[in-house]
């Protein structure tokens, strides 16, 4: 059967599993059986603040922009910092993403001074969701994430729902993501992809994301060495138009609970930021209708 959302976007959804008895954040089947093992109970960490291998995030939390990340069994006194706005993060196996990356820092600081209110948000790789988790609080109305991992999609609607937001998410794999298929029929506001460059570069992956976000849209990538850009440059340049003062570096030795985290520094890392051609989108969307 197909349903139609709101946006007007036609989708299948197949016989959906329903995640901590939520009725309005689901997974398809096809994520669910795709789990290691198959066992949802199992997916999400014993542990309050480690996430994937060595991804760490301290017991006080960090804070990083606008926000300050917390684990999920943070004490009420921890949630009491009016300064920031809080993010729990109950974080699983394969959920990556708790801030002490420097590539979720360039990310997380970029939203904070990009989203806007009513948004759509696309979080491509998005672990365990932290970046989308951080757009709704900036004022978006939706997030899309999407990751090959069908443990942290599990993972992101849980964190979803810890911080009320189970109703304005939808996890993807990546295998159900289709060419001008997000957000029709003009695509999604804003994209962050936070990915290793070998990813990034795929032509599917290229497709999946520039035809998915609306013409004049912006796009950020990170998971990219400075030695990296100009590579990335060349693959995305025919479809954006770079805003070079976006551009930003981080190291680890700059990033909070980085090297504590990891046991040794990660290096340092870069963020592009683009916006999409109006005349590539109209182009490309054109001889898709």
């Amino acid at each position: 059967a197909f349903s139609v959302n709101g946006s007007g976007r036609r989708r299948n959804r197949a016989t959906s599993l329903k995640v901590k008895q939520s009725s309005s954040n689901k997974l398809t089947d096809w994520v669910v059986e795709n789990l290691e093992g198959g066992d949802l109970g199992s997916v999400t960490s014993k542990s309050s603040t480690k996430a994937g291998e060595n991804d760490t995030l301290p017991p006080d939390g960090l804070c990083i922009a606008n926000f300050r990340i917390l684990p999920s069994d943070s004490s009420p006194v921890s949630l009491m910092d009016s300064s920031r706005i809080p993010i729990r993060i109950l974080v699983g196996r394969n959920g990556w993403g708790t801030g002490v990356h420097p590539t979720t820092r360039l990310c997380l600081e970029w939203l904070s001074d990009t989203v806007q209110d009513g948004d759509t948000v696309l979080d491509y790789g998005c672990g365990s969701s932290i970046l989308s988790i951080a757009a709704l609080h900036l004022g978006a109305a939706r997030a899309i994430g999407v990751d090959v991992e069908a443990e942290a999609l599990v993972t992101s609607t849980r964190n979803m729902e810890l911080n009320g937001f189970h109703d304005r998410f939808e996890g993807l794999h990546t295998r159900e993501i289709l060419p001008f298929d997000l957000c029709r029929p003009t695509g999604v506001d804003v994209c962050v992809a936070n990915i290793l460059i070998g990813q990034l570069v795929r032509p599917s992956m290229v497709s999946a994301i520039m035809s998915n976000v609306r013409p004049n849209g912006l796009v950020c990538f990170s998971g990219v060495r400075p030695t990296q850009v100009d590579s990335l440059k060349e693959v995305y340049g025919p479809y954006v138009d770079w805003i070079n003062e976006s551009y930003a570096e981080l190291s680890a030795k700059e990033t909070e609970g980085s090297i504590e985290s990891y046991g040794f520094d990660v290096g340092t890392w870069s963020r592009l930021v683009g916006r999409v051609r109006e005349r590539h989108w109209r182009n490309q969307h054109g001889s898709n209708e």
